[in-house]
């Protein structure tokens, strides 16, 4: 018969009989005064209050700092939801639309992003939509709204009335060349986005804000926030879970036909064909369908069905 001795932190020697077949376990206390080491599951309650204490000090500490609109909304939703200031302001954010239904979608994901990184500073944040001058905006409008059931409620010329111009006017003469801290565009970078909302806040607090004396009432607020910007990548991961959620899809309403399990769909864009003289100015290229069929659809099998679906029939479309 061998015997191994494992020897124990807590001073407890625990010793492990190898004769078969009988299995023995046996522990033996070196020092029977001195404690044991505490329960498994009396460990794991003290790890777990440690690890919410932890995290209440940080978020304290952090409330206490002067720190970014974008480094709150990098919190965890649910934790950062629980120790929101008190609403001091409401102010209004004019999300400037262009393009077709996808533009429309970034452009409004934007403001949604930017409505919850200014709840962390206690503004409360009313999305006001000015559609662009095109009339492509109608048609835009009709399939958001068609295929978007939170946007149906949504006045897609909000913005665009004489009042609003007015209110644009009366801030500007108001802040001067400060007012272009209240704009934010393609150009912005995530520092000038933090900036623009806690400047947003700084004037929202003056008390010499200027009474502007409209012929009808208007949904936009002075100051106002101006935005015209598509959302990027990193934007979108930290308020995927909102701008999700805000996006829920009518698929009674919006999805005429829909694609079969085994079915394959292709959409075409067609940007040369869309826009031919400044899609080769901006260097668009439509892909080959020598690069379609090897590296789009490299990994699918002789027989299966792809179908071809595109905006525009024209000789760019071929199957």
């Amino acid at each position: 018969m061998s015997k191994r001795t494992l020897p124990i932190t807590s001073s407890a020697a625990l010793e492990i009989t190898a004769a078969p077949p009988d299995y023995s376990l046996s522990i033996s206390s070196v020092n029977p005064e001195r404690p044991t080491f505490l329960r498994p599951s009396l460990r794991r309650i003290l790890s777990w209050l440690f690890t919410v204490l932890a995290v209440r000090l940080w978020i304290l500490v952090m409330a206490a700092k002067d720190i970014s609109p974008s480094q709150w909304a990098s919190v965890n939703n649910a934790t950062a939801l629980r120790h929101l200031p008190p609403i001091v302001h409401n102010a209004s954010m004019v999300i400037q639309l262009g393009g077709e239904m996808g533009n429309q979608l970034s452009m409004i994901s934007v403001g949604l992003a930017l409505r919850r990184q200014a709840r962390y500073l206690g503004i409360h944040a009313q999305i006001v939509l000015r559609h662009q001058d095109h009339s492509k905006w109608m048609r835009a409008r009709e399939a958001t709204q068609t295929c978007f059931i939170k946007t149906k409620s949504m006045d897609f010329e909000a913005a665009n009335t004489e009042e609003f111009s007015q209110i644009s006017k009366a801030q500007t003469d108001w802040l001067g060349k400060n007012n272009t801290f209240l704009f934010i565009d393609n150009e912005s970078t995530n520092e000038d986005m933090d900036q623009s909302l806690k400047y947003w806040k700084e004037v929202l607090d003056r008390q010499d804000r200027p009474s502007v004396v409209l012929k009808n009432a208007s949904m936009v607020s002075v100051p106002h926030l101006f935005v015209n910007r598509y959302i990027k990548n990193e934007q979108l991961d930290l308020h995927f879970d909102d701008i999700r959620d805000f996006f829920r899809f009518d698929h009674e309403r919006c999805c005429k036909l829909r694609a079969s399990a085994e079915e394959i769909v292709l959409h075409m864009r067609l940007f040369l064909t869309e826009m031919p003289r400044r899609g080769r100015l901006l260097g668009f290229e439509e892909l080959s369908p020598m690069k379609v069929a090897n590296e789009l659809f490299h990994n699918t099998n002789r027989g299966e069905n792809i179908t071809i679906l595109s905006r525009f029939s024209d000789q760019n479309v071929k199957p």
